[in-house]
């Protein structure tokens, strides 16, 4: 049921992942030259998951990221002038100029915002769903096709935090809607997750509450949809579940640490050269056929002319008075 994806859902999830790394690449850009300051967070490796988000959660579906959430905010069909736009901390941005990096908030796309400290957004989440079931009960012939369901992102180190057992709780409990989308890049910001955890396979925390949870590889762009659609097919049908996708994020903790996590040089260029998402997808379609390569020149070109085009239009919109 899951494990068929079309080429034109295939062309749609590969185009998020090209969009989500020149669009943070363009970013870095911007923020080396004074456009974009303050804290900022960047995604590159970890692109299956914005993949993921563009392919299986809708508009009407309630979002909840985290600090690193430029993606997402795409992913979700934020405007991507309008998130550049707030980083550059102008008017044309989604909170005119005033969230920067962290807080990206769309209401058009029910996207409610990145939140800076880390798992604070895990009880936000919660409360959505609750939302979802309440708009069910006191609104029934409004809502008797209501499907929706809240989606809060969390890494594997903010998920050692004890709002996850709250909210994992509350979650069984009453059966919410919500999606758990577990980040498992192996570090907790700069920390070895596994010095810290006594266990990193956050997708079992839901089992003493009966909450069931996956584990795939982040890598594989393909897998990542086939296991999301099943799982959220799971949470819209049935109730609460935990994702959880093993990735590896190229970039240190922000541009003020690139380079400078213990361990990790060696790491990241493995990482770049073996376990890049985008890479590995077009590898396995171009030896499969199922793409040539003008059809891949031709969505990075697109992708790339959304990157110039958001930079412009944060550099034209004007500044907060």
């Amino acid at each position: 049921q899951y494990a068929d994806i079309s080429k034109e859902d295939l062309v749609h999830a590969y185009g998020m992942m090209l969009l989500s790394r020149q669009f943070e690449t363009a970013c870095n850009q911007e923020y080396m030259k004074g456009n974009i300051r303050g804290f900022m967070h960047l995604d590159n490796g970890q692109e299956s998951i914005p993949a993921l988000v563009a392919d299986s959660i809708r508009k009407g579906d309630k979002k909840y990221s985290y600090y690193r959430e430029h993606a997402h905010a795409l992913a979700s069909g934020v405007d991507a002038g309008a998130v550049m736009a707030e980083l550059f901390g102008k008017i044309g941005g989604t909170c005119k100029g005033a969230g920067g990096s962290m807080h990206i908030y769309d209401k058009a796309t029910n996207f409610q915002g990145g939140w800076a400290l880390v798992s604070e957004q895990l009880p936000y989440a919660a409360g959505a769903a609750r939302s979802i079931l309440l708009d069910r009960l006191l609104h029934p012939e409004e809502h008797k096709n209501d499907d929706r369901i809240s989606v809060v992102f969390i890494g594997e180190g903010g998920a050692q935090n004890g709002r996850m057992a709250e909210v994992l709780n509350a979650a069984a409990k009453e059966n919410l809607p919500l999606l758990f989308i577990v980040i498992d890049n192996g570090r907790a910001i700069n920390t070895f997750t596994g010095d810290v955890a006594k266990n990193q396979d956050v997708f079992l925390q839901g089992q003493h509450y009966g909450v069931p949870g996956v584990k795939v590889d982040g890598q594989d762009m393909v897998g990542v949809l086939q296991a999301g659609r099943a799982v959220v097919d799971y949470v819209r049908k049935s109730g609460p579940a935990i994702l959880q996708v093993h990735t590896f994020r190229f970039n240190g903790h922000s541009p003020a640490d690139p380079e400078h996590e213990r361990g990790r040089k060696d790491e990241k260029k493995w990482a770049r050269n073996a376990a890049d998402p985008i890479k590995i997808f077009e590898d396995k379609m171009l030896a499969s056929g199922k793409f040539t390569e003008g059809e891949l020149k031709d969505l990075k070109a697109k992708a790339n002319a959304i990157c110039k085009d958001a930079v412009d239009f944060a550099n034209k919109s004007p500044a907060p008075p």
